[in-house]
């Protein structure tokens, strides 16, 4: 059965990557590559926007259920390395650099050229400080991430693909209630650099467990339950912030935890409720979604350096530098997408050029069943 709501929280979250990264320029809670005036707007946006990367890993888990009923684990690990770590590594090459260009352009004062640049970037490593120029796989550390998470769950996600319900401790009010405390315990955990490898891997294996056969209903049924604990979540975490100031201990890590669970289990299960809808944006934009990811944070802290260097405060360049980096970013997309080389070094499946057909709102047996299933993944094999 075709879920295009998955598809629409997928690009939705893709999308709200532009806005957050433009709200981290005018932010005054965090560093960033390229900052102008502090605004309260700016870091209300920078605060409330903790649930959107624990949704794209559960919506990978999701995908590579779909992915494992289709193909043997070694050609799933295959297509990981294809899709994941080819991307990955091109993209620290080439996209990622520039970033911290213009950081030390910024942040330093560098007038070096580029040329000079990459040589003291690709050489010294004596300085991890990406918002000052140093080395540092950017926004790119979700896809290294997905890739060892990936491959670590591998036995387990194959096992566990052989029932085709949900586990009885996660059913009724244990789907929100367990997971909430399991994630809760994993924050605990070390982390690096803010990022707990743990929580996440959770969030790939919980998106498996629920993409079982019987499992997503049961989020739906449960979604006004997990908007009310993701809303009592949300209050304690402005309290937090408020009073206590961002990463103010162990519990507080706990809390965010256990908050980000009921949000992502709301988002899921209102968006299978209203948003199981075919639509001509997710037949574009769900083998853009990837491309875009990859090239739209190079592309902000670019269009983000001209800006501030004119106006530093306000809505006007919070507007320019997001619709120019939304605009830039589908460009690269359209001239990535038409060459068999840059599809390869973009995680894109090398394809005839010709179009696949925008979906109808007719029956859904107008769409080729493998077209069905292939759109479920987190980065779609089935590109224009």
């Amino acid at each position: 059965m075709r879920k295009d709501y998955i598809d629409w929280l997928r690009n939705l979250a893709i999308l709200y990557l532009i806005p957050y990264h433009t709200a981290r320029v005018f932010d005054g809670l965090n560093d960033f590559y390229i900052k102008g005036e502090p605004n309260a707007v700016a870091d209300v946006v920078v605060s409330a926007s903790y649930w959107f990367m624990p949704l794209l890993f559960l919506l990978s888990g999701v995908s590579s259920r779909h992915a494992l009923q289709k193909r043997t684990a070694g050609a799933y690990a295959r297509e990981r390395f294809a899709r994941l770590l080819v991307p990955f590594l091109f993209g620290c090459l080439l996209i990622v650099p520039p970033q911290a260009y213009y950081a030390m352009r910024f942040h330093l004062g560098y007038q070096g050229d580029y040329l000079d640049f990459l040589v003291k970037y690709f050489t010294d490593f004596s300085d991890w400080s990406e918002y000052a120029g140093g080395i540092s796989p950017a926004h790119l550390w979700f896809i290294l991430f997905l890739f060892v998470i990936s491959l670590a769950l591998l036995p387990l996600m194959t096992r566990l693909g052989r029932h085709d319900r949900l586990p009885r401790p996660l059913r009724g009010a244990g789907l929100v209630l367990v997971p909430s405390l399991a994630l809760a315990a994993l924050a605990l955990l070390p982390d690096l650099s803010g990022k707990n490898i743990f929580v996440y891997a959770a969030y790939v294996l919980l998106g498996f467990i629920l993409a079982a056969d019987d499992a997503l209903d049961r989020v739906e049924h449960v979604r006004r339950v997990s908007l009310v604990v993701a809303l009592i979540g949300a209050a304690g975490i402005a309290v937090e912030l408020a009073v206590l100031g961002p990463d103010s201990g162990p519990l507080a890590a706990a809390w965010r935890a256990a908050a980000t669970w009921a949000a992502v289990l709301a988002m899921l299960g209102y968006g299978k409720r209203y948003l199981n809808v075919r639509s001509k944006f997710t037949a574009y934009f769900n083998p853009a979604a990837f491309p875009v990811y990859i090239v739209h944070q190079t592309i902000l802290v670019a269009v983000g350096f001209y800006v501030v260097g004119v106006i530093d405060h306000g809505a006007i360049p919070f507007a320019l530098i997001a619709v120019g980096t939304f605009v830039l970013s589908f460009g690269a997309y359209e001239l990535l997408r038409r060459t068999g080389p840059t599809r390869f070094m973009f995680g894109l499946k090398s394809t005839r050029s010709a179009a696949m057909p925008l979906p109808s709102r007719g029956r859904s047996a107008a769409v080729p069943r493998s077209v069905s299933q292939g759109r479920v993944r987190l980065w779609s094999s089935r590109e224009r």
